[in-house]
């Protein structure tokens, strides 16, 4: 893996979920899980209605970044580092050769009224 095209610098968080009284649960606050360095690949991207008022661009990425098994869990999100009106949520990741890096397949939404 070379190191040197890692050039984004991203923050990651994990969502606390509780268990209400109706035996559902809820998201309360995000934890900071640490910083990691990333390369941000674009794959596709679409757009979509919600609610019948706002357009919403829902986008898919691929981002590489060095093997961690505590920082790429599914359902974790991050943000990049000075733009934190995007979430970036986890959908899955994979290892790349042998615990050499991770892909990061994830999802993003950027609404627009």
């Amino acid at each position: 893996m070379n190191i040197g095209r890692l050039d984004t610098k991203v923050g990651v968080y994990s969502m606390n979920k509780v268990k209400d009284d109706f035996g559902s649960f809820t998201t309360t606050t995000a934890n900071f899980e640490g910083n990691a360095w990333v390369k941000k690949m674009p794959k596709k991207s679409f757009m979509t209605t919600e609610a019948k008022s706002s357009m919403v661009n829902e986008n898919t990425f691929e981002f590489i970044a060095r093997y961690s098994t505590t920082l790429w869990l599914a359902g974790n999100y991050f943000l990049i580092s000075g733009d934190s009106a995007t979430k970036y949520y986890i959908r899955g990741s994979e290892e790349i050769g042998r615990r050499e890096g991770m892909k990061i397949y994830v999802e993003s939404k950027v609404s627009r009224n």
